[in-house]
């Protein structure tokens, strides 16, 4: 099923989602709006700026409480964005109320971005790569595929954040599910993309609506004594890079926002950047402004 739908009853010819889309991902046929799903990079502009709400996203609630009921162990990898989206302190307070949803576990997804950081410091240290390209957001990752592909040797060879932590969580209990909850669309895409690692995924959005159906609200707790994950910075522009060891001979960049991207991209094209890592997300400010 496609990430992204349309509810065609709404969709009013107003082309605001031809002119946002950064690729042109957008055509209307017989005055319908429709996806390229081969152009496009999941980057959420069109339901942002859609004024009649007819575009959504899939909904995977169902998926997770299927996977929930079947009596498997269903474990959260939760994006690090959390704290800047619900009111607490700490992450346990967070995972009690997964818990109460049916989920085995949660963890935090920091612990597998801080293996992704780590690998990217030896890209470094061993100068395998010139330029090098962060791996981390999926939005990115299309966008250099689908419509960079001279820019591919540039990507870093890691696995994202929640590909790692997914990874970790399935060796220490190799019959668990894996849920990534976090505030990006385009992980839906990569669950499918890439599979074997996360099993599925739920936006922000989708678990508040599932909060709100079992009436279970997040009580503001004060900090317990928790794994000290400096990659929990991952989720705001420069993060990556604020995690890292950065006393090389490397320069550091950091690049937020889809357009920003498109020219940083361009610049790298012509092979004049050298020496240089380049840390970019999709949303500006980062994940902590995904689209869910």
């Amino acid at each position: 099923m496609d990430v992204l739908k349309l509810k065609k009853a709404n969709c009013k010819n107003c082309y605001k989602c031809i002119r946002n889309c950064p690729v042109k991902a957008i055509e209307v046929k017989n005055h319908q709006a429709q996806i390229i799903d081969s152009e496009c990079i999941l980057c959420g502009n069109c339901i942002l700026v859609c004024p009649q709400n007819a575009k959504e996203v899939r909904n995977d609630v169902g998926k997770v409480k299927n996977l929930i009921r079947s009596g498997k162990k269903v474990i959260a990898s939760v994006a690090p964005s959390f704290i800047s989206i619900y009111n607490v302190a700490s992450f346990g307070a967070f995972k009690e109320c997964l818990k109460q949803l049916g989920f085995a576990d949660a963890f935090e997804t920091a612990e597998g971005a801080f293996v992704v950081k780590t690998e990217y410091e030896k890209i470094v240290a061993e100068h395998t790569q010139d330029t090098i390209i962060s791996s981390c957001c999926p939005t990115i990752v299309d966008l250099i595929q689908k419509h960079y592909p001279h820019n591919i040797k540039y990507l870093a060879p890691v696995l994202s954040p929640m590909q790692a932590h997914a990874k970790i969580i399935k060796e220490r209990e190799t019959d668990a599910k894996v849920v990534f909850i976090g505030p990006c669309i385009s992980k839906k895409g990569e669950c499918e993309k890439y599979p074997g690692w996360a099993d599925t995924d739920l936006t922000f959005d989708e678990l508040n609506g599932w909060m709100e159906e079992r009436r279970i609200e997040i009580n503001f707790k004060e900090p317990e004594e928790e794994p000290k994950y400096l990659s929990r910075f991952f989720p705001v522009a420069g993060g990556i890079i604020k995690t890292m060891n950065t006393d090389t001979d490397y320069s550091y960049v950091s690049i937020d926002g889809v357009e920003n991207a498109i020219n940083a991209l361009n610049e790298i094209e012509t092979g004049k950047l050298h020496q240089c890592f380049v840390e970019i997300s999709a949303c500006k400010g980062s994940c902590i402004n995904g689209p869910a």
